[in-house]
């Protein structure tokens, strides 16, 4: 079978995955048969506190040891090449084309232009673009194309977003390069989404949020706690200060 008809045996949903709802980015298969985007699936298996599939919920007594589909990968980049060109899908009315800075951006943004501090599109597939804006609660950076649902749909209107760089700074993988979202509570430390389908497949994870609601309580705890013990300490010295003042009498 020739390799430039291999897209023509797939339709664009089959090639789409569920959880980000776009192209396959790096497809990794569940042992139910179910695909997803390998950073996608990481990120879901780690926030939650059961290792399921989000397509059928079955559920695995530990999360299983994934490998990309290179196979399948391929297809995905091949079938985005066949619809779109080697630039992907043409950019909506008023936003600018792949490789175009965004308005207000100035040549001296790194956003704009790519170079040694570019952060790249997480959601694009075959040829990264720029990432012109990151968001904090997807923990993903976007270009000007796909940032559209977050400026569009009412779902991600309370996402807050920043510039890729400033999100980033200090927040990265140094070995996957990607926001570290996902905090592992076996390691006490913060892991990025792939770290969790790799050597720390078999440890406890939360997402970041959930560890640092969980830190706050904790610290709210021992807070009251403190205080408790200080409002006793002062009723136990006033009851001395009066047994003190009736043996004066």
């Amino acid at each position: 079978m020739a390799e430039a008809a291999l897209p023509d045996l797939f339709s664009e949903q089959e090639l789409t995955c569920s959880i980000c709802l776009d192209l396959f980015n790096q497809p990794v298969s569940t042992p139910c048969g179910h695909n997803f985007c390998q950073a996608c699936i990481g990120g879901y298996w780690a926030s939650g506190a059961a290792c399921t599939c989000p397509l059928c919920k079955r559920q695995f007594d530990e999360r299983p040891q994934l490998s990309v589909n290179k196979v399948f990968a391929l297809i995905a980049e091949k079938f985005q090449q066949s619809r779109y060109g080697a630039a992907g899908p043409p950019p909506a009315p008023g936003v600018p084309a792949p490789g175009v800075p965004a308005p207000g951006a100035t040549p001296d943004d790194p956003a704009a232009a790519p170079g040694e501090d570019v952060v790249w599109c997480d959601v694009c597939t075959g040829l990264k673009q720029p990432a012109v804006s990151s968001c904090l609660t997807c923990t993903a950076s976007y270009c000007s194309l796909h940032l559209q649902p977050h400026q569009r749909t009412p779902f991600y209107a309370k996402h807050p977003l920043m510039t890729p760089q400033d999100a980033l700074r200090g927040r990265t993988c140094r070995v996957h390069r990607r926001l570290l979202e996902v905090y592992c509570r076996t390691c006490e430390r913060c892991i990025c989404a792939l770290c969790v389908l790799d050597e720390h497949r078999i440890h406890k994870t939360v997402s970041v949020q959930t560890e640092r609601v969980s830190k706050q309580r904790e610290v709210a705890r021992t807070e009251q706690e403190i205080l408790n013990r200080i409002r006793q300490k002062e009723i136990h010295i006033t009851q001395l200060k009066k047994k003190l003042d009736a043996v004066k009498v």
